[in-house]
């Protein structure tokens, strides 16, 4: 179910698909959290990752959507919502 942001992204159509896979009166799991770096000095938004010699954006997808809408731009950069991006448009 996951998606970028740590959003469920399936719908409505995947999560009845999932539904019937839940044993008779089992029970749904379901967690939602967007994953937000904090680099080892502080810097929230940024991680350290293994093998690379540079900071990396964590959640790139959610930084991206809050420095699009603080730019007063949607993903289409001409503020419509690109069609071709629905996760992104989504978290926009």
């Amino acid at each position: 179910m996951g998606g970028l942001g740590g959003l469920p992204f399936v719908g409505k159509t995947g999560f009845k698909a999932y539904s019937h896979h839940v044993p008779k009166d089992g029970n749904i799991f379901i967690v939602f959290a967007p994953h937000i770096g904090v680099a080892e000095d502080g810097l929230i938004g940024k991680i350290s990752r293994p093998g690379q010699d540079h900071l990396d954006s964590a959640c790139g997808a959610a930084i991206g959507g809050y420095n699009t809408c603080k730019g007063g731009a949607a993903a289409g950069g001409n503020g419509a919502l690109d069609p071709y991006d629905p996760q992104f448009s989504f978290i926009i």
